[in-house]
């Protein structure tokens, strides 16, 4: 009786695994209070990421309220982030 339980509890496990992750978009139409020395948002929706400032923010981790922020947009940038939950 145990054999059809465990094949059945890994089909399960290896169809939630193949299936692609959401992925939700998030609308900006202003800069966050604080966070608006990294980026500025256009009129017409475009957002202008100062990279300079960035670097320059984890370079000397000298604004701790911005700092994540900064982390987070050059790991996304240079393609070194990983997700938290798998």
């Amino acid at each position: 009786m145990r054999g059809p339980l465990i094949i059945v509890l890994l089909l399960a496990t290896t169809s939630t695994l193949a299936e692609p992750k959401r992925v939700q978009t998030e609308t900006i139409r202003e800069a966050a209070p604080g966070l608006n020395i990294l980026y500025v948002v256009e009129d017409d929706g475009t957002v202008r990421i100062d990279w300079k400032t960035a670097e320059a923010i984890v370079a000397s981790k000298s604004n701790r309220i911005v700092l994540p922020v900064a982390q987070l947009m050059l790991a996304i940038r240079d393609h070194t982030w990983k997700p938290l939950h798998q």
